[in-house]
């Protein structure tokens, strides 16, 4: 089957992809910091003398402004070093991510099965961010 020249690449409906989640993930973060269970941990954190830590909230409004760099570069003119740089910070930070989710605590749990799914689906977005990364090296 000969392609023709209006075939999509497949690392730009990643790219889409990988935005997308980026940005609902942000969403995510920012909805769900003031929700019932999420004040009660803080409340929980000062009743212990620990500081109410904003890193959640940090966290999501960088993923969101992640997304929308690499959104807007795959329909505007963005400046490669910029998206090869973004997606490298958040791959860095999915690192650490699964550095601390899954092997610092909760090793293989509640099974081995359910841990190495959940491994799994984290390593996918890792690849993901992976290969967008490439595309601006």
């Amino acid at each position: 089957m000969a392609r023709g020249k209006a075939a999509v690449d497949v690392t730009t409906i990643l790219q889409i992809v990988v935005a997308v989640f980026l940005i609902t993930l942000g969403l995510i973060g920012i909805t769900h910091y003031n929700s019932n269970l999420a004040q009660f941990g803080r409340g929980m954190n000062r009743l212990f003398g620990r500081a109410n830590d904003p890193l959640n909230l940090v966290v999501a409004i960088i993923e969101i402004v992640a997304g929308v760099i690499v959104f807007a570069g795959v329909f505007f003119a963005v400046q490669s070093k910029l998206l090869y740089a973004t997606t490298l910070v958040i791959a860095i930070l999915w690192i650490i991510q699964i550095i601390l989710s899954f092997f610092a605590s909760n090793f293989a749990e509640p099974d081995l099965i359910v841990w190495l799914n959940r491994l799994a689906a984290d390593l996918i977005v890792l690849l993901s961010l992976w290969l967008v990364n490439r595309k601006y090296a």
